[in-house]
């Protein structure tokens, strides 16, 4: 039955656009993909950086032109957060509301997905993207991160599935049984999970294997789970979001910070500025003797 839904889903929200799914899977058959899918699922291989939201020092975030900012500035992984309009429709919002983000009011999954396209992004004049707009808009050029902002899996599967996207994007959600939902319907795609104190990683991955990630932090990752997670094997993402953000500027004082994250194992960053990261993470490594950045 869940998988008849998935199915009738995702011919719904594709008919929406009157755009057959086999474009996708030919966009994403590109050597860039190629070589980001391959990283992905190598936690030995270089650091790859997440702009969170988007790029959105210069565009919407969450936004269509968010996506092209991010891949302009060298990320490896765009993180997008995803929810479900009343009436069905994955689409691309942070905030539980549109307050913030748009020129509207009101609880965004409560709006439907006409009251939505009627809305207008703040600092652009497109309205909030539809996961499925999102998702060709990045095909072939960058790997996904849905960030779970619903508990309404099978719409969000069915445009993944539909698009023929499932190896390009990664699902997240803090709370496991949330990727199990998302694994029962679609076996193969990559999850990522969220270590925290008050449960194992082995209860967090439990039922979830392969884990191409595991979401850790200062506070969770010790060199004990650090050593378990690479033992799975799998990559291991940390945000330098706010304060490791904030010394970006100044490389000198951004490299111990980084070079914390490198000790813990940390092989994915998320970041609000991808090329500058970029660019000190390379300073760091140069002085450390590592060599260039990725």
């Amino acid at each position: 039955m869940i998988k008849t839904t998935l199915t009738f889903a995702a011919t719904m929200l594709l008919t929406l656009t009157a755009v057959p799914a086999l474009a996708s899977t030919v966009c994403g058959d590109t050597a860039r993909m190629a070589q980001l899918q391959a990283e992905l699922h190598d936690p030995t291989g270089p650091v790859l950086i997440a702009s969170h939201r988007g790029g959105h020092l210069n565009a919407p975030e969450n936004s269509l032109a968010a996506v092209d900012e991010a891949v302009a500035n060298g990320a490896y992984v765009l993180e997008i957060d995803v929810r479900v309009s009343r009436d069905g429709v994955p689409f691309i919002m942070h905030d539980s509301t549109v307050d913030r983000t748009t020129d509207g009011e009101g609880v965004a999954e409560d709006m439907t997905y006409a009251e939505l396209r009627a809305l207008r992004l703040a600092g652009g004049d497109t309205p909030p993207p539809s996961l499925l707009e999102m998702l060709r808009h990045s095909c072939g050029r960058i790997l996904v991160d849905l960030d779970m902002k619903t508990d309404r899996v099978a719409p969000v599967m069915a445009v993944v599935e539909g698009l023929g996207m499932v190896d390009q994007v990664i699902v997240f959600d803090s709370d496991s049984d949330t990727l199990r939902q998302a694994r029962s319907l679609l076996p193969t795609i990559a999850v990522m999970t969220r270590l925290r104190p008050e449960a194992t990683l082995a209860e967090k991955n439990r039922g979830l294997f392969p884990v191409a990630i595991v979401h850790g932090d200062t506070e969770t990752l010790d060199s004990d789970a650090s050593a378990a997670i690479a033992a799975i094997p799998a990559r291991i993402w940390a945000n330098a979001l706010g304060d490791i953000d904030r010394l970006l500027p100044d490389a000198w004082a951004a490299c111990p910070a980084l070079d914390d994250l490198a000790q813990r194992g940390v092989s994915v960053i998320q970041t609000d500025y991808p090329r500058l990261l970029r660019a000190r993470l390379a300073i760091c490594r140069a002085r450390s003797g590592e060599g260039g950045a990725n």
